[in-house]
């Protein structure tokens, strides 16, 4: 049974439709992404969850209890918000105890119980006294989840919360708040555009477009089976071929004017169009070949781009460009000839 059911949730505003008829249900301790572009509708659909906007239509329920209609103080959410909103006057202590002391059945001793336990749990021992103009981005943003967590709330909702930080201090609270939910095992949604945050803290990731569900699925399965071309190239990126599916010898086949490659999917019907998608990292590049096959072709390298860690190239086969990643510096240069396979690849719908 899920914990957290959306069903059919609609918000319009006159004639914009933000979110478009979209269903999910949400096991309880998952952990959910929805990702998608600006205007997508992910923030419009957290904001309904909260209680902040009411939907058009649709169901949602927690725990099994229908929300709609319920302020968002009678909903037990915490929500994690992209400006964090923390009180400047206050210390650390007196801002992650303040929703507690609205609270009428916890003793004084009580609340600073579960401070200073929260404040363990987030690696701020000892910081209850700390003024918050006095620490640093990465420590705000853990008052901030601490603020929310120690309310021990059923359902955990993060709205972009790190999308101000720097790249490090970004990555760094990713990791936090991946320990975090390891470790508390509170349900959670969270929203994001970027497509890092998503694949590497979720459970599943719910894919946006144009205030629709497009895909939703494990982020290995929203990887290495997009589905769509607006999933292929969203989430991560894709060199994209359109050509037709064919036969050879029984067996599909990818067939474009230059090469053709098999195809796996036994089922694929015969069509007069289609598009593939490859990432760059099964863009394999070696050392010039005197002779090639159905997934093997001559090609050249016409940019090079060291990113540290990898290497971004640019390789032209027949009239296409396909944009290629390996690892490490850099073993090819601007203008020098190679023989380009496929290492995998699939077909996605336009």
């Amino acid at each position: 049974m899920s914990f957290v059911s959306l069903q059919n949730l609609t918000k319009e505003y006159g004639d914009v439709v933000a979110v478009d008829d979209v269903s999910i249900d949400v096991s309880e301790g998952e952990f959910v992404s929805i990702l998608g572009p600006s205007g997508s509708g992910k923030t419009t659909m957290l904001k309904a969850i909260a209680g902040f906007v009411e939907p058009t239509n649709g169901v949602i329920s927690v725990a099994g209890r229908d929300v709609i209609g319920l302020p968002p103080e009678d909903r037990n959410m915490g929500l994690v918000f992209q400006r964090l909103a923390l009180f400047p006057h206050m210390s650390v202590f007196d801002n992650v105890a303040f929703g507690l002391r609205h609270r009428e059945s916890l003793s004084k001793a009580e609340i600073e119980t579960r401070v200073e336990d929260i404040l363990k749990l987030v690696s701020l021992p000892g910081y209850g006294d700390r003024s918050i103009t006095n620490l640093s981005g990465g420590e705000q943003q853990r008052v901030a989840l601490a603020r929310v967590m120690v309310l021990e709330p059923d359902l955990l909702l993060y709205d972009e919360p790190l999308s101000d930080l720097d790249r490090q201090l970004r990555e760094e609270m990713r990791r936090e708040i991946k320990d975090l939910h390891d470790r508390m095992g509170i349900t959670s949604i969270y929203v994001t555009h970027n497509q890092r945050e998503a694949l590497t803290l979720s459970d599943r990731v719910l894919v946006l477009q144009d205030a629709q569900k497009v895909r939703c699925a494990p982020p290995s399965e929203i990887y290495s089976d997009p589905q769509s071309e607006f999933v292929a190239n969203f989430v991560g990126d894709s060199n994209f071929i359109s050509g037709q599916i064919g036969r050879q010898n029984g067996a599909p086949v990818f067939e474009t004017d230059s090469f053709s490659l098999p195809l796996d999917d036994a089922t694929a019907d015969e069509s007069d169009s289609s598009v593939l998608y490859i990432r760059p990292e099964d863009v394999k590049l070696n050392e010039p070949a005197t002779t090639g096959n159905g997934v093997s072709q001559p090609g050249r390298v016409t940019g090079t781009v060291h990113l540290g860690s990898v290497t971004e190239y640019d390789v032209e086969v027949g009239d296409r460009t396909f944009l290629a990643t390996d690892l490490g510096a850099p073993r090819y240069e601007d203008g020098d000839e190679v023989t380009v396979s496929f290492a995998d690849y699939g077909l996605v719908e336009a």
